[in-house]
């Protein structure tokens, strides 16, 4: 009785083992793929879009616009990339793997403007088209790129913050990283601020976009300078991080906040008031234009301008309502 038990065991653990004999094959072939050459595999369908981080919810609006833009043209989209802002030679090794692997294209977000330029001139040498979006790399190799005018809307920012405090005060700054494409947006505020003799910007404090890290940062930036009266975010991480610090101290009616980005943690922080006003890109026409360049360099269409920079839009309780602000604040399912 024992022996035919085991015996019929063994034939069910044998059944099973064939069962997920393909799953184990899948995963051992993309264990190899992302530690090792894939130059051998084909992806022609698929454009990869690597972001700055997965863990951001702007980059679910990019995309949107890149699978709506991809079905159009009858391609696939492929999303991956780093889990947070730091991870700047993650995001290296994954365009060298990817590239290998010989996608359609890649949609990329660069975290470092100049560490990723070996990685991207090796995919496009390999014949492989790479696109900027949201945030480019100090190179023209890219077929194209289509971000955000970033000192525009940090300038916006500074004015509206100016307006806002009637001109007078002292306010942080509170940016993603030094040196990256984003900290056109610093820069860019603190040039606006600079416009009016009777208010004060501290050094800028560099968050990598981490909600954590932001909160810790303003909450001893209030603590060493009791007389801030408001803070700009250059990204939405960092706005849900100074809006935790400010509310630990029960400042919400005091302390103003101008932010990047209406992404849906965002929002509700906008509409109860703790947060003033919100500067939007447009993160669907970034990912829509993208694929459409990555058609055209694999066409050897030619592209007349390479280099795109969305304008971006100022959003206050005023217009918060209005079509055109609120087609930006639409989540991806809702499109």
């Amino acid at each position: 009785m024992i022996s035919r038990q085991i015996g019929r065991k063994g034939l069910l653990m044998k059944k099973r083992i064939s069962a997920l004999a393909p799953l184990f094959a899948v995963s051992l072939a993309t264990a190899m793929c992302t530690s090792g050459p894939c130059a051998d595999i084909k992806n022609e369908g698929t454009i990869v879009f690597i972001p700055k981080s997965t863990s951001a919810t702007f980059y679910l609006f990019l995309v949107k616009g890149a699978k709506d833009r991809a079905k159009e043209l009858g391609y696939s989209i492929d999303y991956q990339g780093p889990a947070v802002e730091t991870e700047i030679a993650s995001q290296v090794d994954l365009v060298r793997n990817i590239a290998r692997a010989r996608p359609a294209g890649i949609l990329l977000a660069a975290l470092d403007s100049k560490g990723l330029i070996p990685p991207v001139e090796e995919a496009i040498s390999s014949g492989v088209p790479v696109v900027m979006v949201d945030s480019g790399i100090d190179s023209d190799l890219p077929k194209a790129s289509v971000t955000s005018d970033n000192y525009d809307g940090g300038f916006k920012a500074g004015m509206e913050m100016a307006k806002i405090l009637g001109e007078k005060g002292v306010v942080a700054n509170l940016g993603i990283q030094a040196g990256s494409v984003s900290s056109k947006r610093s820069i860019a505020f603190n040039d606006a601020i600079a416009k009016f003799p009777n208010m004060k910007v501290l050094p800028v404090q560099w968050t990598n976009a981490d909600a954590a890290t932001s909160m810790n940062i303003a909450s001893d930036l209030l603590n060493g300078n009791p007389d801030i009266s408001g803070f700009f975010s250059a990204c939405a991480p960092t706005a849900v991080g100074i809006c935790q610090a400010i509310k630990a101290k029960g400042l919400e009616k005091k302390v103003k906040v101008v932010t990047f980005d209406p992404s849906p943690e965002v929002l509700p922080l906008f509409e109860n008031g703790t947060i003033q006003c919100i500067i939007a890109q447009d993160p669907y026409q970034m990912g829509y234009q993208g694929v459409g360049y990555i058609d055209q360099a694999r066409k050897n269409a030619p592209i007349e301008k390479k280099k795109i920079e969305l304008p971006p839009v100022v959003i206050t309780p005023d217009n918060y309502k209005s079509p055109e602000v609120q087609k930006l604040l639409q989540t991806p399912d809702k499109f």
